[in-house]
């Protein structure tokens, strides 16, 4: 079978070898492998159970980013919202000649009456993987199935497996303004993005589509294909902030680097009956 279930995990599986792993708690991605090497990162102390967000993949972010502030809404939500630390359903799964897709879904009525008291407001949201020879597609529908309007943020926080941090650039933002939540002040961006310390960045209004992840000389990279998102977020916790956190292990921040397609520089705001949607694809280069 194309799409298949295991556990709490949704494995899907190309003709070509390709494959993709995704967990129904947050529907969190944890794997996606080409030729055989897995694209995406995941904390080897990352915790699995379902008793906190899954460190690395890509989580789901909605309906804040980062933690909310009074008097809004989500400020008493938990960081990064609710999705990504709710448990999904799989949905749909179907195949045709090039993709194997697997359809998640969460609303209102499956999130934690903890959740629901805090956020309540009538929602379906809908995350749609779909798995080729040489890419995947990650697409989120958001619906706003009640009679009250509401705002909200959302992120595909994708963790990037890469060899070495101090080699890896971010080509195609360039020129665009963005705050440095590290020196906690706005800038412009000249040339490409590099690593050489912690770096957490959101560059809003991003116009480029497409956003590149070069590893160094002559080592590959990652294409990321936006629609639909405005901003992207630049992360590596380098030493200290690595230091600190317990699912992630002290050194594996040279292995790694977030760059995230979303809208979190503005709430989006979303009309009853009224729905959004945004994706990326990635691909190699």
């Amino acid at each position: 079978m194309p799409v298949s279930q295991k556990n709490s995990v949704a494995v899907l599986t190309h003709p070509s070898g390709a494959s993709a792993e995704v967990h129904l708690f947050g529907a969190t991605l944890t794997s996606w492998k080409v030729d055989g090497k897995e694209r995406v990162f995941v904390s080897k102390q990352a915790v699995l159970d379902g008793s906190k967000a899954i460190r690395g993949g890509i989580p789901l972010i909605f309906p804040v980013f980062g933690k909310g502030k009074a008097p809004h809404v989500t400020a008493s939500l938990p960081q990064h919202g609710f999705a990504r630390i709710s448990r999904w359903t799989l949905a749909n799964s179907s195949e045709d000649a090039h993709t194997v897709t697997a359809q998640f879904a969460l609303d209102h009525t499956t999130i934690s009456i903890e959740h629901r008291e805090l956020w309540p407001y009538d929602f379906s949201l809908v995350y749609t993987v779909k798995l080729a020879a040489n890419t995947i597609e990650t697409h989120l529908r958001v619906h706003n199935v009640g009679d009250k309007p509401f705002d909200f943020n959302t992120l595909l926080h994708t963790y990037f497996m890469i060899p070495d941090a101090s080699k890896v650039r971010v080509i195609g933002l360039s020129g665009c303004d963005y705050t440095d939540k590290v020196l906690q002040k706005s800038s412009r961006q000249e040339g490409d993005v590099v690593i050489r310390g912690e770096v957490d960045s959101v560059y809003a209004g991003v116009k480029l589509s497409d956003i590149q992840i070069q590893f160094g000389e002559g080592e590959g990279g990652i294409q990321v294909h936006k629609n639909g998102l405005g901003d992207i977020v630049v992360w590596n916790p380098w030493i200290e902030k690595s230091a600190g956190m317990a699912d992630f292990g002290d050194e594996e921040y040279h292995r790694m680097i977030c760059v995230e397609a979303g809208q979190v520089a503005e709430f989006i705001a979303l009309a009853p009956e009224g729905y959004w949607e945004g994706s990326q694809v990635l691909s190699l280069l």
